[in-house]
């Protein structure tokens, strides 16, 4: 009938006898591969029979990923023998299922490293349509990878894309693991996201995941609102000991002692043993307010309940220490200027933790102050995280003549800010038209081996050049190519059109070739070397330089074009 006829018709034009021949075989392959895979120990020495560096394909590779994955470590076994012994580079489906079995079965880390590898080189859309694709083909739950995903994003810091994957998670229909929110909440909170942090918490409730008590009750005190965490405590819906000190924290920062008091009484009625940082805090909010009872209060009681010697003449290094790395630098403040009053000799390494206490909690005027006194007594701070610290702080205040002079001379020491920090304060001076402060910096990191993002040093330039310092440009163009940076191409031109403008012509070529080997070439570039050139009577080498622009197809437009030809008149 021809009813029948045509989709069999249909069909045998689509699949010829070669294409069924060539299913057969692959089919054949997969099943065979599969088959020694899952039933042979020494499965190693026996695929090179089957050439499979020859017939191995993305299509192949996950047929033979999906029928093995009932062990999932033979899979996984697999997938890194592939890539090691035949060069074969699985694309981001394979990598997807690969995870999808991984994490199932429970082999977290090896999931981790390879997520780790395409994290770096995937867009948070991309890998997720691929990891949800993955999960429907295997037709397993999404929800336990988009939640490892999500947890990974987060403890790596990278919070833009964190939220991009709670996002999406979310909008597919599921809910991430409390583990994966817990990670997301706190990279949030360590970054002091802490607005943030609330509204992906109200997302949570909302969707019924209820994150650890202790992380809601630092959320809610980041954001203020103290008094509902008071609540929570007071209804006996929560009892932690964490929560308490939480609360005394807030009290004490503060400055209500009278509250920090009341839940200090509340948790050692609970049984919850105060232990030497509940008491610091108490302290450390009673220094920053100079309330000297409160302080005597406190002190008596750390002594009473052995924290504190009664003679602390000899533990002045072990308390400041310990209260700096506690975050307590009021009351770490107070016992090193006990100790200095006191004449006690205090370890070397006890400055640089106050220096670095000071730096991290953003106190500067009083980090400078210590700064000065490890000078004045010729102190050596072993640890460089004391000065990286340091520098990083004041990079981020207004740079002030006394502040500029610091960076410089630190950066002189060795130790520099993170890049986009220093760029940032390089720039605020430029832009503050400090344009001896900012060379004389530049010229400091430069010799040390670092360099400023390009957007520093090209402001920089700029200057020289429209202030006609063209040897200080070159200048600084020397040494920025000596430390194999670069600048973008719009200041290249300018450097290029100040140089000409001086008539030198040598060093325009030297330029020029130095933009040609970074390919930062523009039809700009060409245009002001060619009307340079020409204005200096140098039409066979300007001539030259017009053929490479049209070889190079960066003809400018035409009336541009009508204008730079008539210069060879």
């Amino acid at each position: 009938m021809p009813i029948l006829k045509l989709p069999f018709n249909q069909f045998a034009k689509s699949k010829s006898p070669s294409n069924w021949r060539a299913q057969i075989n692959q089919n054949q392959l997969i099943s065979q591969i599969s088959s020694i895979i899952l039933q042979r120990h020494n499965w190693v020495t026996l695929l090179p029979n089957f050439n499979l560096a020859s017939k191995l394909t993305p299509s192949l590779f996950h047929q033979i990923l999906l029928k093995t994955q009932k062990n999932p470590q033979i899979s996984l076994s697999f997938f890194n023998w592939v890539k090691t012994n035949l060069g074969f580079q699985p694309d981001l489906a394979a990598h997807s299922q690969i995870i999808r079995i991984s994490i199932h079965s429970g082999l977290f880390q090896p999931a981790k490293d390879i997520l780790d590898s395409l994290i770096e080189t995937q867009r948070v859309p991309v890998l997720l349509d691929s990891v949800i694709r993955a999960c429907r083909r295997g037709k397993d739950s999404e929800s336990p990878v988009l939640g490892f995903v999500l947890e990974c994003y987060s403890n790596k810091g990278l919070l833009t894309q964190a939220l991009e994957v709670f996002r999406r998670t979310t909008i597919h229909g599921h809910v991430p693991s409390v583990r994966a929110c817990n990670a997301l909440l706190d990279s949030l909170l360590r970054e002091h996201e802490n607005k943030l942090a609330l509204c992906v918490c109200g997302a949570l409730f909302r969707r019924g995941v209820l994150p650890d008590y202790v992380r809601i009750a630092q959320i809610l005190c980041k954001n203020g609102k103290l008094e509902r965490v008071v609540r929570l405590l007071d209804m006996g819906i929560v009892c932690n000991a964490l929560i308490y000190k939480l609360v005394i924290d807030c009290y004490s920062e503060r400055g209500n002692f009278s509250g920090a008091f009341h839940y200090l009484d509340e948790m050692c009625n609970r049984k919850f043993d105060p232990g030497f940082g509940t008491y610091n805090t108490i302290l450390d909010g009673a220094c920053k307010y100079e309330n000297e009872e409160v302080i005597q209060m406190v002190l008596g009681s750390m002594v009473e309940k052995g924290l504190l010697s009664k003679l602390p003449l000899l533990e002045y290094d072990s308390i400041v220490q310990k209260i700096c790395n506690l975050g307590g630098t009021h009351a770490a403040q107070m016992f090193f200027k006990r100790a200095r009053d006191e004449k006690i000799e205090l370890d070397d390494s006890t400055y640089g933790c106050m220096l670095r206490a000071l730096a991290e909690e953003g106190r500067v005027k009083e980090a400078i102050g210590v700064y000065h006194v490890i000078l004045e007594n010729g102190v050596t701070v072993v640890k460089d995280s004391c000065y990286h610290a340091f520098i990083n702080v004041l990079s981020e205040e207004d740079p002030s003549e006394e502040v500029s002079k610091l960076v410089g001379e630190i950066i002189g020491k060795g130790f520099s800010p993170c890049g986009s920090k220093l760029s940032k304060f390089v720039a605020s001076l430029c832009k503050n038209h400090r344009w001896k402060e900012a060379d004389d910096l530049v010229n400091v990191v430069i010799e040390k081996g670092l360099l400023p993002d390009s957007f520093c040093c090209c402001a920089l330039m700029e200057h020289y050049c429209r202030s006609r310092q063209i040897d200080s440009a070159i200048a600084l163009h020397e040494k920025i190519k000596k430390a194999k940076g670069s600048l973008d191409v719009a200041t290249y031109n300018v450097l290029l059109n100040g140089i000409l403008t001086e008539k030198r012509i040598e060093d325009a070529a030297s330029v020029f070739d130095c933009m040609r080997s970074r390919n930062l070439l523009s039809s700009t570039s060409f245009t002001i070397m060619i009307s340079g050139l020409c204005s200096q009577k140098e039409r066979r080498k300007a001539m030259k330089f017009h053929d490479e622009m049209l070889k190079m197809g960066l003809k400018p437009d035409i009336a541009t074009y009508k204008r730079l030809i008539s210069g060879f008149k």
